[in-house]
């Protein structure tokens, strides 16, 4: 609203009624943000603003704003205010469900969120209240970073100092950070937005880059739209930079949401039980025969999960990037864990490059929150060929073992049919040595340092090249080899705790949930480090 030029402001020795009134006056001047013409321009292109993001997404009536009379004001001679431009970031305290959180994200309305006309950011007050009190960071990002205004306004450009990051590394180390892309975001905002736990953007609405089309057609010739160079298709499918994707701003503020429900509120805590209503002694019948008696033929691993976990609630993360993993949270008897499958419809769950790098990052979130993982295996190995040399599969298939092997947190394994060589024995190795980390074998269940096939291959290539019939000969082999594979075979030698019955793995798994807790308490008081994006 506009200012009225002959009013008269509040100043020193006028009553405090008048002060009251004064406050109340600013505070509304910076509800209206960029103005009516702007909002509506947010409102045209389908986008809300940060105000009603935050409305919509917290507890009615919660949010408690910090610096709502912070801006850009100018005063005349006689000390009445005549202008006024809110701050480009709203910020403060809120609850969802009942759970306090720190939230905020940037104005678009006002410079396109660009913090250059008043210095107004989260590391003043969210970022340090979310570390100080123990609670989760949400970040709603919409905006363009630095601009050159600000340099022309200074007279001249500063060198960066690397200093705003401290804090945000400081976050990662300590309580859940969750970030919504929600519009166009650059440069340093977009950076921002990565250092978290969890990203989501929405889909056709949401883009992400260092910089967007101007500046990359004038650097390198290359011309883009800005979908095409950051959207949703570039970064939650082909790229991984962002977790999931979301249909709509609504179901981006339900994904948030879902992730900071099965974590504690800081590294140093556990989860708490929620009594979801689930029978942990349930025994799904289903799950007798989810996998085909033909080891060659795929199922459907998301059924097998969600038949396991509590009231079938699972809440997947890259769902569309890499997807011969699974990555994602649920809970058994109310006890949130990690999940992690295969996917045997995807490049036949073998894992590649990519894939070890997804699994990498979710166990050390797991690690990270204290929660234990519960793994559904199915893994023939490595990815083979020169789509998987190219994505480095087997240095990222280390750094997947070194991430297995310097997570401390327990594990049950539950070996649903192929596990084979290096690939698989990255996830065998999770978990302390000395831990909780059961494992146990379907019927279905094969393993080894090499599937036969290929295996047969390799070491009896001579005698099969010199065969009469090499293709009648390597078959005879495959076939007397091929019955070494019964998990039977193997449990006899005590590969796995044990054989058991498909339809008993969540009774089996709430049991380990349960026993887990103990130590999850103790694991919690670790020193962590900062979750990598």
């Amino acid at each position: 609203m506009p200012i009225d030029p002959k009013r008269d402001s509040w100043k020193p020795s006028m009553p405090w009624e008048t002060a009251v009134e004064e406050i109340h006056y600013i505070r509304a001047l910076g509800q209206e943000m960029g103005g009516p013409d702007r909002i509506e321009r947010q409102h045209t292109g389908g986008r809300y603003t940060i105000r009603e993001r935050i409305e919509k997404m917290v507890d009615p009536g919660s949010f408690l704003e910090a610096g709502p009379l912070i801006g850009a004001a100018e005063y005349d001679d006689d000390g009445n205010l005549i202008d006024f431009t809110p701050g480009a970031y709203v910020m403060g305290l809120a609850e969802i469900e009942g759970r306090p959180v720190a939230i905020g994200g940037d104005d678009f309305t006002i410079s396109g969120g660009s913090p250059h006309n008043v210095g107004k950011h989260a590391r003043q007050f969210t970022q340090p209240l979310s570390i100080q009190y123990g609670i989760p960071y949400i970040q709603l990002v919409e905006g363009v970073g630095h601009s050159a205004k600000s340099d022309e306004a200074k007279g001249h450009m500063g060198l960066p100092s690397g200093d705003l990051w401290w804090t945000g590394v400081e976050l990662l180390k300590r309580v859940p950070v969750a970030a919504g892309i929600m519009g166009s975001v650059a440069g340093a905002p977009a950076a921002f937005a990565l250092m978290s736990h969890f990203t989501v953007m929405v889909k056709g609405q949401s883009q992400i880059f260092p910089s967007g089309p101007p500046v990359v057609q004038r650097a390198i010739g290359e011309q883009f739209d800005k979908e095409t160079l950051g959207g949703a298709q570039m970064h939650v499918h082909e790229s991984g930079q962002v977790d999931n994707e979301a249909e709509s701003e609504e179901d981006a503020f339900d994904q948030i949401k879902q992730f900071i429900s099965y974590l504690p509120n800081t590294t140093s805590d556990v989860a708490p039980r929620v009594e979801t209503g689930d029978p942990p002694n349930r025994r799904p019948e289903e799950l007798l025969n989810i996998i085909p008696t033909n080891r060659k033929r795929g199922y459907d691993p998301r059924k097998l999960i969600r038949l396991v976990v509590d009231n079938g609630e699972f809440f997947e993360m890259r769902r569309h990037w890499a997807g011969s993993v699974i990555t994602g949270f649920a809970r058994l008897d109310g006890y949130s864990v990690g999940i992690v499958g295969s996917d045997p419809q995807q490049m036949a769950g073998a894992m590649d490059g990519w894939a070890a790098e997804k699994y990498t990052h979710f166990v050390d979130l797991c690690d990270a929150f204290n929660l234990p993982i519960v793994i559904f295996l199915d893994m023939p190995g490595f990815m083979l060929g020169s789509h998987a040399e190219r994505k480095a599969t087997m240095r990222r298939g280390v750094r997947a073992l070194i991430a297995s092997a310097e997570a401390e947190i327990p594990k049950v394994e539950f070996n649903v049919r192929k596990a084979y060589g290096v690939a698989a024995d990255a996830i065998h190795s999770l978990g302390h040595p000395n831990g909780l980390n059961l494992r146990f074998g379907w019927p279905a269940g094969e393993w080894g340092g090499i599937p036969i096939e290929g295996g047969v291959a390799a070491a009896y290539r001579r005698e099969i090249e010199s065969a009469p019939d090499p293709e009648a000969h390597r078959q005879m082999i495959e076939e007397r080899l091929l019955k070494l594979r019964s998990p039977l075979r193997a449990a006899h030698k005590g590969d796995v705790v044990d054989l058991i019955d498909p339809r008993d793995t969540r009774r089996l798994a709430c049991s380990f949930v349960k026993l887990a807790q103990p130590m999850l308490a103790k694991l919690a008081q670790r020193p962590k480090r900062a979750v990598r994006p």
